[in-house]
């Protein structure tokens, strides 16, 4: 893809992939910092799993709102104070006495992720031809993977030989120097298309239709994958895995997902169906996998990672999925996306700890495959969403 773009361009496609690796490594740190936060604080896991509520909360709610509200500004403003924003959030949660004020940096880190993850889609697919638009959101929310392959057993591994609060300021500082290259580096957009942001009125039934079959399907898969993703730590130890193993044990399935994720940048321009169908599949098959006691210890790490690179491979589909069906701007598509998959993420870690304090994996681990199994069907019976095959210009 690269042989054919500018240096510029170039630039700021990696440039959107680091700050998407940076938000996703702010926004799930608590999964692989779950347990040594709920010992430092004498809370239940579940309870911890609230520091991930708390931030996607915000996302929900506000990223189309805020999305909006800022739609005059330059992209490459509200990107830097997105930037700076991750690097507050990182900084209260690290230095909070209680966890009431660690939910309270989450929440000003949720509102940074509310608009940033927003436009990093749109951004990117104004940075190249259209007919690159699907592969450029897959380099782009690359970044997503690597935070999952490096950010979340990156901080469970300083956890382990420092603290969770040292592993928060880590986060920080790599947040604060690409600040500064986002500064000196990534191009300015400007246009109709920002400027049409201000009245997001949709331009047809069918597109609305479309539009609003692929956010429900993100919604789904996004509810189902952390409904039991946000509590993998005690999943994995309940399967036999040594406590000292995890962060590696987190590198692992984070490492296979990156496969998901080329996988789906080959054909999420080519065959949206058959790839949103694989990525369902194998996210399916992970979790069932990791039921009851089936198989344990690395066996049980090798089904996570398989259902991870499931859902790592969902993405780029919903995403070009909602920029494809031209039902608003691609801002506001963005933003609505975002804001579904906060929507589901709130609700997975919320209701899942709820479950796991009080019913534990015997239900958590099939309601999650119920969700997946939904998510699937839900694609497959909307063939429009999610088309057989794209035509190439």
């Amino acid at each position: 893809m690269f042989k054919t773009l500018s240096a510029p361009v170039i630039a700021g496609l990696c440039a959107l992939f680091a700050s998407t690796f940076i938000a996703i490594t702010t926004e799930v740190a608590p999964v692989g910092l779950l347990i040594d936060m709920a010992k430092s604080f004498n809370i239940t896991e579940g309870h911890a799993g609230l520091a991930v509520s708390a931030y996607a909360l915000l996302v929900a709610f506000g990223a189309v709102p805020i999305t909006i509200a800022t739609s005059r500004m330059d992209r490459k403003i509200l990107m830097l104070l997105c930037l700076c924003g991750y690097v507050l959030s990182n900084l209260i949660s690290a230095m909070a006495p209680n966890f009431a004020i660690v939910c309270a940096g989450r929440a000003l880190g949720g509102l940074s992720h509310a608009l940033m993850m927003s436009i990093a889609a749109a951004y990117a697919a104004h940075l190249v031809p259209e007919r690159m638009t699907g592969r450029a959101i897959s380099f782009v929310f690359g970044g997503t993977s690597l935070g999952s392959v490096l950010g979340v057993p990156g901080t469970a591994a300083i956890s382990h030989f420092a603290s969770w609060r040292v592993a928060l300021y880590v986060i920080s500082g790599l947040a604060a120097m690409l600040t500064i290259f986002i500064a000196l580096y990534l191009p300015p957009v400007r246009g109709a298309d920002t400027k049409a942001l201000k009245v997001p009125t949709i331009r047809s039934p069918q597109a609305a239709r479309i539009f609003g079959v692929v956010i429900g399907v993100n919604a789904v898969f996004f509810f189902a994958h952390n409904l039991l993703y946000t509590y993998v730590s005690p999943l994995l130890l309940a399967h036999g895995l040594p406590e000292h193993l995890l962060s590696v044990a987190l590198l692992v399935t984070g490492g296979v997902s990156i496969f998901g994720l080329w996988g789906a940048g080959q054909v999420v321009d080519r065959w949206p169906a058959a790839g949103l169908f694989g990525g369902g599949l194998a996210m399916l098959t992970g979790m069932i996998l990791v039921y009851g006691h089936l198989i344990s210890a690395w066996p049980s790490v090798g089904a996570v990672g398989l259902w991870c690179m499931g859902y790592a491979a969902i993405i780029p589909f919903v995403m070009s999925g909602a920029i494809r069906a031209r039902a608003t701007s691609a801002d506001v598509a963005g933003a609505a996306i975002n804001s579904s998959s906060n929507f589901g993420i709130l609700l997975g870690s919320a209701i899942g700890g709820h479950l796991l304090s009080t019913l534990g994996f015997a239900v958590l681990c099939p309601a999650s495959i119920v969700i997946a199994l939904g998510g699937i069907l839900l694609a497959a019976f909307n063939p429009a969403a999610f088309p057989r095959r794209l035509q190439q210009d």
